[in-house]
């Protein structure tokens, strides 16, 4: 079994925590209306009394009724991602090691 590679660790977790502030959410009205963000999973809900944008920071900082957070799907989105990225890096070093 390989080692866990601390580096794509850290990319992944740089990833899984950005991806909500570049990538803007679309209204969700299921009984409140509310933006989620995270990819693959969503895992930030806020919820809106006068939706306006959706953009984080503009749902987050102005007029937002509540937050929720699930570290659990955050948890589940960065193993995802790491094994991406552990998928992608090794197919590149195959193919470098070979040329």
């Amino acid at each position: 079994m390989n080692k866990i590679n601390k580096n794509h660790i850290v990319l992944s977790l740089l990833l899984c925590f950005l991806v909500p502030l570049f990538i803007p959410s679309s209204l969700s009205t299921d009984g409140k209306e509310s933006y989620v963000y995270g990819l693959p999973l969503e895992y930030v809900t806020i919820y809106q009394q006068n939706p306006n944008s959706g953009w984080f920071f503009d749902n987050f900082f102005n007029g937002n009724t509540g937050l929720a957070i699930n570290p659990g799907t955050f948890a589940i989105n960065v193993i995802i991602v790491y094994l991406i990225i552990r998928f992608i890096s090794s197919r590149f070093y195959k193919k470098n090691k070979s040329i």
